[in-house]
């Protein structure tokens, strides 16, 4: 078993408008955040983020987005659960959107791209 708290995720700034809390487990196999976007992510006009390695689920918390990806635009609302497919570019709209993201395998910078 292993707890990690709040005060030990690290907080880091992806974009002006998407803020995320890594919760540091330490494991390969999945990784958790949690993510406020609150706007367009990612915000460069024309670009879109693409995970080579890991899957996601989006778990609504709070607020609401619009989704746009290769399978098509999803609204998406407090309770919803989004699956996100590795090598499927995808961007978000949020409103105030508060989300859990669950990784599978976990989340690395290096396999994450912006593409246009």
């Amino acid at each position: 078993m292993r707890l990690v708290k709040k005060s030990d995720a690290r907080k880091k700034s992806n974009s002006p408008v998407c803020t995320v809390w890594e919760y540091p487990f330490a494991l390969e196999h999945v990784g958790l955040a949690t993510a406020h976007i609150d706007g367009r992510y990612p915000s460069e006009p024309g670009a879109k983020a693409l995970n080579q390695a890991c899957d996601h689920i989006y778990f609504v918390l709070s607020g609401s987005a619009t989704v746009h990806c290769a399978d098509g635009d999803f609204e998406i609302e407090t309770g919803d659960a989004l699956f996100l497919e590795r090598n499927k570019w995808y961007w978000v709209e949020g409103r105030d959107l508060k989300v859990a993201v669950i990784s599978t395998p976990d989340w690395t910078p290096e396999q994450h791209k912006t593409i246009y």
